[in-house]
This record gives C-alpha cells, sequence and structure tokens, in this order.
C-alpha cells in the first residue's frame, strides 16, 4: 500500500471509530436518542369511547378495516384542505386589504388637497 493509500484508511478506521463512538453500534442500527415522554390522561368517558371503537374496528373483517382507514384518510384530507382554504383567504383579504390602505394612503391624500 502506498503511503496516500495508508493514510486514506487511517482516516477512515478514525472516522469509523468515531461513528462508533456517537451512539450507533452498527450500520444497520439506528442512533439511541433518549426522547421526553408525553403522558395524556383522557377522562374516563373519553377512555371508554377509545376502547369501544378499538373493539369495533378489531371485530371488523379485513375489508372493513381498509375501509374505515380509507375513509379516515379521505375525512383528515378534507378538513385539512378545508382549513388550508380558509387559510388561504384570510391571507387574500388580508392582501386585499393591505393594497386598499396602501392606496388610500398614496392616492386618498392628493384628492383631498
Amino acid at each position: 500500500m502506498s503511503s496516500p493509500e495508508r493514510d486514506l484508511q487511517a482516516k477512515l478506521d478514525e472516522m469509523e471509530a468515531e461513528i462508533n463512538q456517537s451512539g450507533v453500534d452498527n450500520a444497520n442500527d439506528v442512533p439511541k436518542f433518549n426522547l421526553p415522554q408525553l403522558e395524556i390522561n383522557p377522562s374516563p368517558q373519553v377512555q371508554e369511547w377509545i376502547n369501544l371503537s378499538k373493539k369495533w374496528f378489531q371485530n371488523l373483517p379485513k375489508f372493513g378495516k381498509a375501509a374505515v382507514a380509507i375513509g379516515g384518510v379521505w375525512l383528515g384530507f378534507s378538513v385539512l384542505g378545508a382549513v388550508l382554504h380558509v387559510v388561504s383567504s384570510i391571507l387574500s383579504i388580508a392582501a386585499i386589504g393591505l393594497l386598499l390602505y396602501v392606496g388610500y394612503r398614496l392616492f386618498g391624500n392628493k384628492s383631498s388637497n
């Protein structure tokens, strides 16, 4: 092995050692991070509703589960689309209002002189 190849191999070995020390055991493993745990304690009524919904869903056939999943995704995207339409409308009204205000300030004072 020539000198540049040995230098490159030494650098590669050094980088591999640094990676192994950073919390990754193997190349296939995911780095280990300590994430904070968030505990949510719903009220007994809500917990009962959640449990009934889980039992109902588990008793469905595969086709029923797929239909519920597709319906849930469709409903989620519909709600998201509605929220985005409302936000878009608010931003459009704000932009038009700003243009009208700037136009009034620029041209409104000239007509009163």
